[in-house]
């Protein structure tokens, strides 16, 4: 389990999460830190996006699960 201190949009924050998810979203806090609108738009997308596609990739797994 990992403590962290972080600020967003000058507000502090002190969480704490299990390593191995820490580790996934690393580079995610790094860039919450201090970021311009764009950058958070754009990680904010980029997570969704992600979500998306594997739900998608999910679906089409079920669908051909089903027809077997």
């Amino acid at each position: 389990m990992k403590k962290i201190s972080l600020s967003v949009l000058g507000e502090k924050f002190e969480i704490e999460l299990e390593d191995e998810f820490f580790e996934f979203v690393k580079e995610d806090l790094l860039k919450l830190q201090n970021p311009t609108p764009k950058e958070l738009l754009f990680l904010f997308l980029e997570n969704k996006k992600d979500m998306f596609e594997l739900n998608e990739r999910i679906k089409r797994i079920i669908v051909k699960l089903k027809e077997k």
